[in-house]
C-alpha cells in the first residue's frame, strides 16, 4: 500500500510540471504561467519548464513573442506547443531628416510574490539623433495611474522608470550583434554556439549556457539569463559589492528581444528599426516580499523626423486625455491599430481587481 502511495505521489506530482516549445520544438524560457483570475504562478526556465503548476486544471500561457492561450493540464501531456506573434512593422522609407523617430506601447507589471501590485499601460514617443544617441524627452500615457493608493502609485513609478530607462538606451541592437562588439566582450565574454539550424546557444567561458537565438519567421527571438551573465562579469571583474548584493536579494532578471531579421535591400537601415518587441523579467527578495517586475515593451512606428513633427506627433497622443493620460478604450484601440496582442483574460482580470481593491 505504501509502495502505491508513493507511486501515486510520484504521478500526481509530475502531472504538475509543464514544458513550453515553439512549433521547430525549441524550449520557451519566460512564458509567464497564469492561472485564470490573473494570480502569477511562476515562469518557465531557459529548458522552457515549469515545475509546478500548483494544482490548477487550466492555466494561461503568456510571452511577448507568441500568441496566449489557456491550456488544461494533465489531458494527455503537459507540454504544449505555443504559435509565433504574427506582428510586424512597415517598411522604412529612408529621409535625409535629423532624427530617428521610435513610438514604444509599453505594458508594465508588478507583483509582490503572486499578487499583482500595479500595472502601467502607454505610449511613449521617443527621437534619437542618427547615431541613436537619444534626443527626446519621454513621455509615458498611462491608462490607470492607481493614483488612489500612494503605495500602488510608488510601484507603478519605479516600473515607469525601468520602462523609461530602456527607451533612453543610446542603442538598440541586434543581440547577435552587440554580444560580439568588443564592450559585451570585456564585460561577459561569451560566445555563440551554433546548435542545429538557425539556432545558437549563448555560452559563458564557463561553458555555462545562458541563452538561446532563434531565426524563425522572418525574426530573430534571442533569450537571455541576464541576471546570470551580471553577476558572472562582477565576479569576473572583482565587483565583489554588486555581487554580493545580488546574490542577498536572490536577484534574477531574464530578457527577450524580437527583431526583424535584414533582407539584402535593408543595408543601411538601423537596427533599431528592425526592433519589434523586448521583454524585462526581474525578481529580487524585498523587505516588501518578493518583487517582481515585468515589462513588454513593442515598437509600433519608426521612420525619420524632425523636431517639429515629433513635437506635433507628441501632442496628437494627448488628444482625448486630461494631461498626459489616455483613455483605457484609446489605449485599447491604438494596440489594435497597431497589431499588439490584447491582453489575455487572466490578466485582465486580475487589473480589474487591482482597481476595484486600491
Amino acid at each position: 500500500m505504501m509502495h502505491v502511495l508513493l507511486l501515486m505521489a510520484t504521478i500526481s506530482a509530475e502531472a504538475q510540471k509543464i514544458e513550453v516549445v515553439n512549433a521547430e520544438g525549441h524550449a520557451i524560457p519566460l512564458v509567464n504561467v497564469l492561472t485564470q483570475d490573473g494570480t502569477l504562478i511562476g515562469t518557465t526556465n531557459m529548458n522552457g519548464e515549469l515545475a509546478d503548476v500548483k494544482g490548477h486544471a487550466k492555466v494561461a500561457l503568456t510571452h511577448v513573442a507568441y500568441k496566449p492561450q489557456l491550456v488544461t493540464i494533465g489531458q494527455t501531456s503537459n507540454r504544449f506547443t505555443m504559435e509565433d506573434m504574427d506582428y510586424g512593422l512597415a517598411e522604412v522609407v529612408v529621409k535625409p531628416k535629423p532624427y530617428v523617430y521610435k513610438e514604444y506601447y509599453y505594458r508594465a507589471f508588478r507583483y509582490i510574490g503572486d499578487s499583482l501590485r500595479a500595472y502601467s499601460v502607454g505610449v511613449i514617443p521617443a527621437i534619437y539623433d542618427i547615431k541613436k544617441n537619444y534626443k527626446g524627452k519621454t513621455r509615458a500615457i498611462w491608462s490607470y495611474n492607481t493614483k488612489a493608493n500612494k503605495a500602488v502609485s510608488w510601484h507603478g513609478v519605479h516600473i515607469l522608470n525601468k520602462v523609461e530607462s530602456w527607451v533612453k538606451r543610446s542603442s538598440v541592437k541586434m543581440p547577435e550583434i552587440w554580444l560580439k562588439e568588443k564592450e559585451a566582450q570585456e564585460k561577459y565574454k561569451a560566445s555563440l554556439v551554433a546548435d542545429g539550424p538557425n539556432f545558437w546557444r549563448v555560452e559563458l567561458p564557463t561553458k555555462e549556457t545562458t541563452g538561446q537565438i532563434i531565426h524563425t519567421s522572418g525574426q530573430s527571438l534571442t533569450t537571455l539569463d541576464a541576471a546570470r551573465m551580471q553577476m558572472y562579469s562582477n565576479e569576473m571583474h572583482g565587483e565583489t559589492k554588486m555581487l554580493k548584493k545580488r546574490q542577498e536579494h536572490d536577484y534574477t532578471y531574464q530578457y527577450a528581444s524580437v527583431f526583424k531579421l535584414p533582407q539584402e535591400a535593408d543595408d543601411d537601415i538601423p537596427d533599431l528599426f528592425r526592433h519589434t518587441m523586448t521583454m524585462h523579467h526581474w525578481e529580487y527578495d524585498s523587505d516588501k516580499g518578493r518583487t517582481i517586475d515585468i515589462i513588454y515593451i513593442y515598437s509600433t512606428d519608426n521612420g525619420y523626423t524632425d523636431e517639429a513633427q515629433f513635437k506635433a506627433r507628441s501632442k496628437e497622443l494627448n488628444k482625448g486625455g486630461a494631461g498626459v493620460y489616455m483613455s483605457f478604450e484609446a489605449l485599447k484601440a491604438y494596440a489594435a491599430r497597431h497589431n499588439i496582442p490584447a491582453l489575455d483574460p487572466a490578466q485582465l482580470q486580475a487589473i480589474e481587481a487591482l482597481k476595484k481593491t486600491y
